[in-house]
């Protein structure tokens, strides 16, 4: 048989083999019960990460690797990713009953920009109200910053994330946030606007993108804490 002829068997060979399927969930122990973990791939992850939504927690995985890579990476991490859950679903299940005991209402208070507001409509206003009060303070301040970086972006969106506070399209000059964000105060939201400016310039989590970050806004230290403590409670704000 030919090379030829042998390279054509092998390819009409692999092509007829049943392919193999990416893993849609993972087993872990939530609340010492049995769970499968829904998986979401990304273009942008190239490792794993766990995150707890309003659904639950989920798994982020990249895409650009074989099912075969997934499930290995998922084996071999599979330790410390239940470790990272056994430490923090007792927080995160208190912080969720005390937000279910204490409904929000006209009357009841919640933060914004760092300052406690009392709710005076109904709820079903009060989430497009902010979202334009967002828009108002975030444009102007992604301006600001964008100068002091000497950026451009060619626009900004208010949007409603379910587990992030930012986005960055790179290639199309596209900067993203999610209104609930700003119930932060000031200068957590300033970190965050500086965090998802350098992702024009650097579309990962580099020690070059760090570095800019640090030069530009000082106190992400102690901003990056403020959201891992707080961040969680934010999320859940008129959560559907």
């Amino acid at each position: 048989m030919s090379h030829f002829a042998r390279k054509l068997v092998d390819k009409l060979a692999n092509k007829a083999a049943p392919q193999e399927e990416y893993p849609q969930h993972w087993p872990m122990q939530v609340n010492n019960e049995p769970t499968q973990v829904t998986i979401k791939y990304t273009r942008r992850n190239r490792s794993i990460g766990l995150k707890y939504l309003q659904e639950g927690w989920k798994l982020y995985c990249p895409q650009n690797v074989s099912p075969k890579k997934v499930r290995s990476m998922l084996q071999s991490h599979h330790a410390d990713l239940q470790a990272f859950i056994d430490r923090h679903e007792p927080k995160i299940h208190n912080r969720v009953q005390q937000q279910e005991n204490v409904p929000l209402q006209q009357g009841s208070e919640f933060f914004w920009l760092g300052q406690k507001r009392r709710i005076e409509c109904e709820l079903a206003e009060l989430e497009s109200g902010l979202i334009k009060e967002a828009q108002a303070y975030l444009h102007p301040k992604v301006a600001f910053y964008a100068e002091q970086m000497q950026l451009a972006p060619k626009q900004i969106k208010v949007k409603n994330y379910k587990s992030c506070w930012g986005n960055c399209y790179h290639r199309r000059g596209l900067v993203q946030f999610n209104w609930k964000l700003l119930q932060a105060p000031e200068w957590v939201v300033d970190y965050v606007i500086v965090h998802e400016l350098a992702h024009l310039v650097h579309p990962n989590h580099s020690r070059d993108f760090w570095s800019l970050v640090q030069s530009h806004y000082p106190k992400t230290p102690q901003a990056k804490t403020y959201l891992k403590q707080n961040g969680g409670q934010m999320m859940l704000f008129l959560a559907e």
